[in-house]
C-alpha cells in the first residue's frame, strides 16, 4: 500500500466498535426501560382506580356507620319513650367480625380483616311492636311507622329490633302484609321481644379480605356476598376510641333492679378501665379488648361493652400492581373516618 491509502488501524476500530457497542447499550436499556414504564403505568393506574372504589365505597358506609332513628316520636325502649338518634347508643353498630345468616363468626371473635357495619337509612320504617315476638322465624306485629304511615316492607329489606337491654335481632323480611312481615332472624336470636321494643330498617355492610380470592368482598347480613375489588393483597382495620368508659346518656339504664353488660341490678354503672389516650384526644383500642367481654346482647349479635368506645375506624387497603414481570410496590389506600354517629361531631376521611 502507498503511503497516501486510506484506512483505519486495528486500534482505531476497535475504540469505534466499543464506543458504538455503548451507545447502542445505552439506548437498549432506555428502550426497555421505557417499555417497562409503559407496561407498569396502566397498572398503578388501575391499583389507583381501584383504591378510588374502595375509598368511596367503605368510607361511605363508615360515615353512616351508627345513623339510627330520626323520625318519631318512638315509644318502645324502656326509659327511652320517644326515642330517637343514633343506633350506637343502644346497641354497638361497629363489630370486628362477621355478622349475619351465613358464616358469621362467634361474638367472642374480634379479627382484623373484617368490619360490620349497621345504619338506617333514609326510611319511614321506624317503629315498635304492637305484640311480643319470640325467637327465629315467623310473622311481626308493628305499630304504626313514622309519621303514621304504613310499615310497608319489600321482600329483602332488614330490620333491627332491639331494646333496653342492648339486645338486638337482624331480620329478614321475607313477604307479609303492612304492619305484619314476615322475618326470620339473620344468626342466632337474642331471644323474645317484648312489645314496644325497637324496629327500624337497617342496612347491613361487612367488609372482608378474602385471601383464597384476592378480594374485598361486601356481606349483607343476608344472602348477597359479592367482590368489591381484586387483586388485593390485605385488608386490615384499627380502632379508637374513648378513653373513658360509656357513660349516660350514651347507654340506657335499664329498668331498677335489671342488669345489663354496663349496669349492675343497682342501677350503678360497673366499673370499667380508664385508657391512655395516644392520638387526637382518642386511645388505641386493640382488638383483644373486644374478645374478652363483659358481653352486652345475647345470641350472634352479642357485643364486647368496649365496642361502645368506638369513635374512630381506620382501614388500610394494599392493592396489587405488579405484573408478572414487573414487579412494582402495592398500591396502599388509608380510610381514616370519625362516623358522627359513633359520638364526635363531623366525620372525616
Amino acid at each position: 500500500m502507498t503511503r497516501g491509502s486510506a484506512g483505519f488501524t486495528l486500534a482505531e476500530m476497535l475504540v469505534a466498535m466499543a464506543l458504538t457497542l455503548a451507545v447502542v447499550s445505552a439506548v437498549a436499556a432506555l428502550a426497555a426501560q421505557t417499555d417497562r414504564l409503559a407496561r407498569a403505568q396502566p397498572r398503578v393506574m388501575d391499583a389507583q382506580q381501584r383504591g378510588r372504589v374502595v375509598a368511596e365505597a367503605l368510607g361511605r358506609d363508615l360515615r353512616l356507620a351508627g345513623a339510627g332513628i330520626d323520625r318519631g316520636p318512638i315509644v318502645g325502649m324502656v326509659g327511652m319513650t320517644g326515642m330517637t338518634g343514633p343506633l350506637h347508643h343502644a346497641f354497638a353498630a361497629v363489630w370486628p367480625r362477621r355478622v349475619g345468616r351465613i358464616r358469621a363468626d362467634s361474638p367472642a371473635t374480634a379479627r382484623a380483616d373484617v368490619i360490620t357495619l349497621v345504619y338506617v337509612p333514609d326510611t319511614l320504617v321506624q317503629t315498635s311492636l304492637a305484640a311480643g315476638h319470640a325467637a327465629s322465624a315467623g310473622q311481626m306485629a308493628l305499630s304504626p311507622c313514622a309519621a303514621g304511615a304504613a310499615c310497608h316492607l319489600t321482600r329483602g329489606a332488614t330490620l333491627a329490633l332491639f331494646d333496653a337491654q342492648g339486645r338486638v335481632d337482624l331480620l329478614g323480611v321475607l313477604g307479609g302484609a303492612d304492619g305484619w312481615p314476615d322475618v326470620r332472624t339473620l344468626g342466632a336470636s337474642a331471644g323474645g321481644f317484648a312489645s314496644g321494643a325497637t324496629v327500624a330498617e337497617v342496612v347491613i355492610r361487612s367488609y372482608y379480605f378474602d385471601s383464597a380470592s384476592s378480594q374485598v368482598r361486601v356481606y349483607d347480613g343476608d344472602g348477597t356476598d359479592q367482590p368489591l375489588m381484586d387483586d388485593v393483597a390485605g385488608l386490615a382495620f384499627e380502632y379508637f376510641g374513648d378513653p373513658q368508659p360509656p357513660q349516660p346518656p350514651q347507654w340506657p339504664r335499664p329498668e331498677p333492679g335489671t342488669a345489663n353488660c354496663l349496669y349492675a341490678e343497682s342501677g350503678d354503672l360497673r366499673p370499667a378501665a380508664t385508657l391512655a389516650a395516644t392520638e387526637a384526644g382518642l386511645a388505641a383500642l386493640p382488638l383483644a379488648m373486644f374478645a374478652d367481654g363483659p358481653w352486652c346482647g345475647a345470641g350472634g349479635t352479642a357485643f364486647d361493652a368496649d365496642l361502645l368506645r368506638v369513635r374512630r375506624v381506620r382501614a388500610v387497603a394494599r392493592l396489587r400492581a405488579s405484573g408478572p414481570r414487573d414487579p412494582l410496590p402495592d398500591y396502599r389506600v388509608v380510610i381514616d373516618v370519625s362516623p358522627p354517629n359513633l359520638g364526635l361531631a363531623g366525620g372525616g376521611a
